[in-house]
């Protein structure tokens, strides 16, 4: 097992500023909104640069952070090494002009040897573009590889990732794979030994909320390794310390923006409290019935949507019911502004 201080976790230290060895610190992830943003397309498949930098103009106000190729809203599954670092790229480009958030970006591929690539892809394109608020990785180890050996694999992954890693647990799109693995889930055990490596900085979870108290537990030494909710519903219900991934929030940034504060600097000081309670639990309920409107495919009818508001073109491939989904999406955003 690595632990701080030792010879392997200086190894596996990755950072991005300049400075000698010894005065490297980890970089932490931010506590709060991370906007699991859709991935804007042309119509022969290259990144739509104009329709990403109306969508992170839209969203950046209200986020902590950003998720792109994210394997859900963001289709990661679909993207090349070269879209996605094209896709670091542009993003980068835009922050540093305007709104500067620690960007995150899915570097799963379907083998470790594809894994690898894309991370030593994205760490090039980052070269080319210092920038400061951060880069971090976010993998789904067992979209290619078993809980056996996975502590051997970061240890090797930490010396040439290029930036810290998030680890991203969803049982669910393990699940859907052509062939998975017997087990759905990071191992308890196995995720309090990576726990202890600097380079992995926190972890995007999705399934049980048995499980999520276990991988509580598990990474309590680390104060500052941030585990957030990846399910958006289990969030407004029973909200964790860190954070929330919200592809929702592609539509509605400021509302996730509110509930995601009042969640995690409740404050009950004020006489107008019960007003700011009731409009959070209304603004609550919104989300969750925007949520299960989309959740079935998010990513086409977030799109369908945003293209109605002219701020992407429409998907390639729209659900059947997209024309009545739409209709009521919209209804909902105008509402909960």
């Amino acid at each position: 097992m690595t632990m701080p201080g030792s010879r392997e976790s200086s190894i596996c230290m990755i950072f991005w500023e300049e400075k000698d060895l010894e005065s490297m610190e980890v970089l932490a992830p931010p506590r709060g909104l991370i906007i699991e943003l859709v991935t804007p397309f042309k119509r022969k498949g290259e990144i739509d640069e104009k329709g990403l930098r109306r969508l992170l103009a839209r969203v950046s106000p209200s986020a902590h952070g950003v998720f792109l190729a994210s394997p859900r809203a963001g289709e990661g599954a679909t993207l090349s090494p070269a879209l996605r670092s094209d896709l670091l790229r542009q993003t980068m480009l835009w922050m540093g002009e305007k709104n500067s958030l620690p960007i995150f970006i899915w570097v799963t591929q379907g083998t470790e040897e594809e894994t690898r690539k894309t991370m030593l892809a994205l760490a090039e394109a980052a070269r080319e573009t210092p920038y400061r608020p951060g880069i971090f990785h976010v993998d789904t180890p067992l979209f290619y590889h078993s809980n056996r050996g996975l502590p051997d694999l970061y240890r090797e992954i930490c010396t040439t990732a290029g930036a810290p890693l998030i680890l991203h647990n969803d049982p669910d799109l393990i699940k859907g794979l052509a062939r998975p693995f017997k087990r759905h889930n990071i191992r308890t055990a196995i995720l309090k030994e990576l726990c202890g490596f600097p380079g992995i900085a926190g972890l995007i979870f999705s399934g049980s909320l048995d499980r999520a108290h276990h991988y509580q537990r598990a990474c309590r030494r680390r104060p500052d390794f941030r585990i957030y909710d990846g399910d958006e519903a289990r969030f407004l219900d029973h909200p964790s310390r860190s954070g929330v991934v919200s592809g929702g929030a592609n539509l509605a940034p400021a509302a996730w923006a509110r509930i995601v504060a009042s969640s995690l600097q409740p404050s009950t000081d004020g006489a107008d409290y019960p007003d700011r309670l009731q409009q959070i639990w209304d603004t609550g309920s919104m989300l969750h019935h925007m949520r299960d409107l989309y959740a079935d495919a998010p990513a086409s009818i977030i799109k369908a949507v945003l293209a109605g508001m002219g701020v992407t073109q429409p998907p390639g491939q729209p659900p059947e019911n997209i024309a009545s989904v739409q209709i009521v999406l919209r209804q909902l955003v105008s509402q909960i502004k």
